[in-house]
């Protein structure tokens, strides 16, 4: 931990202490809406999954920032957050449940249970969104929920269903551990086709013209290749292929800049970038590491900032690293324990 984070934690621990009982005094992390967040994963079993917050403005971060707003830990790995018409759905996989928060302040708003180890949430609008899940020997499916009552009201079957992406009124989901990619319609909620893709399609994004773009890892067991493919949301067409040369590159974490014009990406735990115009994968990383292996990776809508994460041995706490837009460092920070996913508000 930097000394800066330290002693700021230190002062911070202190005011909180004796102004949390005062409800006349505004909490000492001011308004979160400003801010970058990061996942703590937590360990699976040991609910201590948690969320840290970075404020844009001044730097400054608040780690557990859900416990000590809300007085109540977060729970069983945190998977990701979607901010969505004022408020933040956090979804924490092993607990099987949403947490709701006001995004400004991050106090509970109410919980979404009875969810089969969700990962994902996809707002489709303002009374609907599609939640992915992920099960172990049950038939998988896919969770529609209504954001009025926050309450499930149907499912579909997909197996398992990871990132989630929406493009020309039509629902993007790849299926883990299978060549498969569902296409769903986003007004009634049927399925209209299911894609061949690459083997386990784990990431999705779209660009700024509406391309659906898949990473594939190809398999635990190397089923397959790993490959990103680009695909037309019209025609549901696949438009161009990227084949990784390593069939043991398990490429993951997807990810792309505001202006939707560049990718970035995980392999061999460096960041890799191209350009959406580029018609070939890159033939060197963009950032590595000499002390860590990157675990998560978010690209910040706000200025193009490239976070990532260090999970470190999986135990103890881990550290991000964020960077500019040609690749130079910025600063580090403490994070909690696994920090996998970035989200922005």
């Amino acid at each position: 931990m930097n000394i800066r984070l330290l002693g700021f934690l230190l002062i911070a621990s202190l005011l909180f202490a004796a102004c949390e009982d005062d409800s006349e005094n505004p909490p000492i992390w001011g308004d979160l809406n400003n801010h970058i967040f990061v996942l703590n994963e937590g360990n699976f079993g040991s609910s201590n999954g948690s969320l840290t917050a970075v404020s844009r403005e001044t730097g400054l971060v608040w780690n557990n920032i859900f416990e000590m707003v809300n007085n109540f830990q977060l729970g069983d790995v945190v998977q990701s957050m979607t901010f969505h018409n004022g408020k933040a759905y956090i979804v924490v996989n092993n607990s099987e449940k949403i947490e709701v928060v006001d995004a400004s302040t991050f106090e509970s708003e109410g919980t979404i249970e009875g969810l089969p180890a969700p990962r994902y949430f996809l707002p489709i609008n303002n009374d609907k969104a599609y939640v992915t899940n992920f099960t172990i020997g049950n038939m998988t499916t896919l969770s529609i929920i209504d954001l009025k009552t926050n309450e499930i009201t149907k499912t579909i079957p997909t197996g398992w269903g990871e990132q989630m992406v929406m493009s020309d009124g039509k629902v993007f989901v790849g299926i883990m551990n299978s060549f498969d990619m569902m296409v769903i319609d986003a007004a009634t909620d049927e399925v209209l086709q299911t894609l061949s893709v690459t083997y386990s399609p784990n990431s999705l994004q779209v660009d700024r013209n509406g391309k659906v773009w898949s990473l594939s890892d190809g398999g635990f067991y190397n089923e397959d290749i790993p490959a990103l493919r680009r695909i037309d949301p019209i025609t549901l067409q696949t438009e161009q292929v990227f084949t990784f040369a390593n069939a043991d590159a398990a490429p993951q974490r997807l990810a792309i800049n505001d202006s939707g014009d560049k990718l970035y990406y995980l392999e061999s735990g460096q960041v890799w970038r191209m350009d959406i115009t580029d018609n070939a994968l890159p033939d060197l990383p963009f950032i590595t590491s000499d002390d860590s292996s990157f675990y998560g990776l978010g690209i910040d809508p706000a200025n193009d900032n490239i976070y990532t994460s260090d999970a470190a041995d999986f135990q103890s706490k881990g550290g991000v690293t964020y960077y500019r837009l040609d690749g130079t460092p910025i600063d580090s920070f403490e994070a909690g324990v696994i920090p996998g996913n970035f989200s922005f508000n």
